[in-house]
């Protein structure tokens, strides 16, 4: 699912195309992730947050193992830690590439897979078409881990304990077999947008025939449940004496609070803004600057007196190319007064643009996919205006005060 993420300025880093790099892997919090591979054609990255629970649960592990009744030695301890903690984490993944596989079995492609603090999340390039089809894919995950934990079960419970090494191995596929039937059943509940959450929204969706309204209920529902969540984590702090898993409970209740509301308002902006046409609203091609204005006449004149950062250049009958603070200050000083703007500005095939009869709804999606503030809108090959993020803002803000009379 698409989400809204901080945006940057467009440069040729977020072009589309087959000679273009690859687009920067974001992860939930709209942070750059660290990209760390791709599986199945998927990008496969690591959100920041992602090192600190990896290092708190090899840390706790490693205290458990050594204080627990095997009499563990610390190379033990320390080595049984740090596989479970990685074994845990390739079985999150895995847990993902279930509804990453699932989905692109069913004609939705996935955009990207990264792991962070609260587990892991899929990237889908949109919704479902069918309740059938939300069904299979939220399903997906949870079987994994399903299957996941009855294996490392079953492989735990017939390796003998000696030699040691194989002690150590069972002990850790025993804690890896349990914590991955918690993490099935924790997904499962009804808590949108949890697995449980979105089977639950595909039922409603089924016997409403109305995605929308099974959207807002769902994470109603959700939102429901990220307020136990917080408060029962709040009431285990101060009264409970476990501060730090009360804290933790209450973090992860607000992390939901906030992708249940934002799930909501993501339906309801696609309503209002799915039927209103990019080319009447986007703005004009301003300011144009001449192609042979070197760099530093335009920083000069445009940039640093009137607070511009995009602009294009040609004339509005024939605009050749869009330029950004990005690629002016690419420029060194020295060179700037003999560099021509055309030299360095952005044609349409490293344009990240949309086509003038496209909804509001996509070209939003495309600015927040590619992180920019700036879509030049497209017709017959040639640039036609520019959809602003301030102008997109405005124009849901109207729509949204329309509706609320």
């Amino acid at each position: 699912m698409p989400k809204s993420t901080p945006s940057a300025d467009q440069t040729s880093e977020s072009a589309p195309g087959p000679d273009a790099p690859r687009r920067e892997l974001v992860g939930p919090f709209g942070r750059r992730a660290l990209r760390i591979g791709r599986v199945f054609d998927i990008d496969v990255g690591l959100d920041l947050s992602w090192i600190f629970i990896f290092l708190l649960i090899t840390f706790s592990l490693a205290k458990g193992f050594a204080q627990g009744d095997e009499g563990w030695t610390p190379v033990e301890s320390w080595t049984g830690a740090l596989l479970a903690s990685l074994c845990f984490f390739a079985s999150i993944l895995l847990h993902e590439f279930g509804h990453s596989l699932t989905s692109r079995a069913l004609g939705l492609p996935v955009h990207s897979i990264t792991l962070f603090i609260f587990g892991g999340v899929a990237r889908l390039s949109g919704e479902p078409k069918r309740p059938r089809d939300e069904f299979l894919i939220a399903a997906a995950g949870p079987a994994v881990s399903l299957v996941l934990g009855l294996c490392f079960l079953l492989v735990s419970g017939v390796l003998p304990e000696e030699p040691s090494a194989l002690k150590v191995l069972g002990v850790v596929f025993g804690w890896l077999g349990s914590i991955n039937l918690i993490l099935a059943a924790f997904n499962l509940l009804p808590g949108f947008p949890l697995d449980g959450g979105r089977l639950f929204r595909a039922a409603i969706w089924h016997f409403t025939g109305d995605f929308e309204r099974a959207t807002i209920a769902a994470a109603t529902t959700g939102s429901f449940f990220a307020y136990l969540l917080i408060g029962g984590g709040i009431l285990t702090a101060l009264l409970g004496g476990a501060l730090f898993n009360g804290l933790w409970m209450a973090f992860i209740g607000w992390f939901l609070l906030s992708a249940a509301q934002g799930s909501s308002l993501q339906v309801i902006l696609k309503r209002q803004l799915g039927d209103i046409a990019l080319g009447p609203a986007a703005a004009p091609l301003e300011p144009m600057v001449r192609e042979d204005a070197t760099v530093a006449e335009v920083i000069e004149e445009i940039v640093l007196k009137h607070g511009r950062r995009t602009l294009f250049v040609g004339d509005t009958e024939r605009p050749l190319g869009m330029l950004t603070l990005h690629e002016l200050k690419q420029v060194p000083a020295q060179e700037r007064d003999r560099t021509t703007v055309r030299s360095i500005m952005l044609t349409t095939p490293k344009l990240v643009t949309a086509q003038h009869d496209a909804s509001l709804w996509k070209g939003l999606e495309l600015m927040n996919e590619a992180r920019i503030n700036q879509l030049p809108i497209e017709q017959d090959g040639r640039l036609v205006g520019v959809l602003t993020r301030e102008r997109l803002l405005g124009i849901i803000q109207s729509v949204r005060e329309l509706e609320s009379r």
